[in-house]
């Protein structure tokens, strides 16, 4: 059951939590994907320069495949081929392959089939070498088709006819998981690499473990346009105590704060340009200073001044774009219409962008998923609101919890949740409002919290819980607990997680029950406070494998009953709280750590 985890995460923490700074690389062995999600922004561009050389792969001896037992990492199996199977590519929302001439063939490595024990290190490279001696500019433009996950992939190039070779890496930008369009347009500018070379050749080369593919097709050399920017991305929104500049798509009037837009501008032309990249909103026009940017180099551009909303209920649409004083060769990638839409409201704080896309789960194993709110001015939380996607199973039991961060560790500190809540059928693809069991709390202005949605899992029996996701998040601002090793991890999708701070509420599975576990992470003793009406109730405690460590029969309990649970003598981790109330099974999860 590979790929079956949950979607678009895969940063592994050094500890439980992480620090709120903490960098690590990719976890390696796991790829976790439920649904498609796009890619941030990339550049389309067709130059109107003069084509030097192309190939199509219509002729397969016209390139030649490699790899490296020997590299770092050595190449075990996986490697390229030239294919006209329009279906090969192993993604369903990438085939039938698109590219312009993909019947008569086009270059693929699928990392996918090749498994878990196949890690690539391949190439791809032109049998002949190329004469540019006479051609000092010069840009390389092919379509590629590729799907994310830990991979590197690169453009490589050798000037003396392949005795030696160097690289320039293509699609780090990508985020995990996540797909180009059918096709993509990549444009690398190599003059300063193979300008005005007599002897050169250029290909691909791939380095992966059993991570997803990359398709290649219509190679070709060019002349580049002497004026052609674009956006490669945009980066915006309201920056707090957690550090990062976080957006927020919906706004409660009473977190109104400044909210600050960037772009990444790539100039794809043959000579320096003065760039200059703008923000509208609504009668709000940023504008960046003009910043020179050389050919083939990018820049970020920060607009000087930030838009501040009104604290009244309305809707903005952000548009962006970049100019030059010079005319563009390719104006169609210089704007990005309706980039985003903020809303203020009075009530419902969330980062992501409304538009479900993907789902995040733990193939039924428990997690928790949730993104990092920064507050602006005080005010009291009442319930989470979380989207289940419709891949979700009626009749898992989930919840949602709230965390505050230690600020000096980093470390999320349990706050309140709500009650445990069985999902109907009509609940799925559906948002939820879930009520803390404490009614309200109070989040401090200065201060930044964690809210998730989570469930105990069903123990891999099904999908259980899926959160829906929309909208990619910036590392260590969205978060992901999986409960089968108690560790946190980075999600780089953005769960639909949000704050409430009204008092609406769902129907609970039985308004007369109540369920609460704390503390939670507990250490020597933990506390059970349940709440009935007129009914007999048990309590039994079990560790992830199912062996009973603590039961207690109550009998009939009509009001609150609180039982201390000594778990000095537990060893640390996860148990589950299972409470029969007149037959009805509510279950919560425990942490210990002594």
């Amino acid at each position: 059951m590979k790929k079956m985890y949950v979607c678009l995460f895969g940063i592994l923490a050094t500890g439980l939590v992480f620090g709120q700074k903490t960098t690590t690389s990719p976890m390696n062995g796991k790829k976790y994907q439920l649904l498609d999600e796009k890619s941030k922004t990339e550049i389309i561009t067709e130059s109107k320069g003069i084509t030097i050389w192309s190939n199509d792969f219509s002729t397969a001896s016209d390139w030649t495949t490699s790899n490296d037992p020997n590299g770092t990492p050595a190449h075990t199996s996986g490697d390229w081929a030239i294919t006209t199977n329009l279906t090969a590519i192993p993604v369903a929302a990438l085939t039938p392959a698109a590219f312009t001439s993909a019947a008569n063939g086009y270059a693929l490595i699928n990392s996918d089939a090749a498994g878990a024990a196949g890690i690539q290190n391949a190439k791809i490279v032109t049998t002949a070498s190329i004469n540019l001696s006479t051609q000092p500019l010069v840009v390389i433009n092919f379509q590629q088709s590729h799907r994310r996950y830990a991979e590197s992939t690169y453009v490589v190039y050798s000037i003396d006819g392949g005795t030696t070779w160097n690289e320039i890496e293509v699609n780090a930008g990508m985020t995990v998981n996540t797909n180009t369009t059918n096709p993509a347009t990549v444009q690398v500018n190599l003059s300063a690499q193979i300008g005005g070379q007599a002897n050169v050749k250029i290909g691909f080369k791939y380095t992966g473990n059993y991570d997803w593919f990359w398709a290649v097709d219509n190679v070709k050399l060019m002349t580049p346009d002497d004026y052609d920017l674009g956006i490669a991305g945009a980066y915006w929104g309201s920056t707090g105590f957690w550090g990062a500049r976080l957006p927020y798509y919906q706004i409660p009037s009473a977190q109104v704060t400044a909210i600050d837009f960037s772009g990444v501008i790539a100039n794809l032309g043959a000579l320096s340009q003065d760039a200059t990249f703008g923000a509208t909103v609504g009668t709000y026009v940023g504008s960046s200073a003009a910043t020179t940017i050389v050919a083939g180099a990018s820049d970020t551009l920060n607009c000087t001044a930030a838009f501040t909303p009104a604290a009244t209920v309305a809707s903005y649409t952000v548009n962006m774009a970049v100019t030059s004083p010079a005319v563009d060769a390719v104006p169609a990638n210089n704007t990005i219409a309706n980039a985003a839409t903020i809303a203020v409201n009075q009530k419902i704080y969330a980062r992501d962008n409304g538009t479900i896309s993907s789902g995040s789960y733990n193939q039924g194993m428990g997690f928790e998923v949730g993104n990092i709110f920064d507050m602006f001015a005080s005010a009291d939380i009442t319930a989470i609101d979380v989207t289940v996607a419709s891949s979700a199973v009626a009749g898992a039991q989930v919840y949602a919890k709230l965390y505050s961060i230690d600020p000096n560790t980093g470390d999320f500190i349990y706050v309140d949740e709500s009650n445990a809540y069985t999902l109907t059928t009509g609940d799925l693809g559906t948002n939820i409002t879930f009520p803390l069991i404490m009614g309200a709390f109070t989040l401090n202005a200065g201060e930044s919290y964690l809210v998730v949605a989570g469930s105990n899992g069903d123990g891999g029996l099904s999908n259980d819980l899926v959160v829906g996701t929309a909208g990619v998040s910036e590392a260590q601002t969205s978060y992901y607990l999986d409960q089968t090793n108690t560790t946190w991890y980075y999600t780089t999708s953005t769960p639909m997680v949000r704050m409430n701070f009204s008092a609406a509420g769902i129907n609970e599975n039985n308004a007369n029950f109540g369920l609460n576990v704390y503390p939670n992470p507990a250490g020597n003793e933990a506390n059970v406070s349940i709440t009935a009406e007129n009914a007999s109730v048990a309590v039994v405690l079990t560790d992830v494998s199912g062996k009973v460590v603590y039961s207690n029969n109550l009998g009939t309990v009509n009001g609150m009953k609180n039982l201390n649970i000594n778990t000095s003598n537990f060893a640390n981790g996860i148990y589950m709280v299972n409470v029969t109330s007149n037959g009805t099974v509510t279950t919560q999860k425990l942490v210990v750590r002594n």
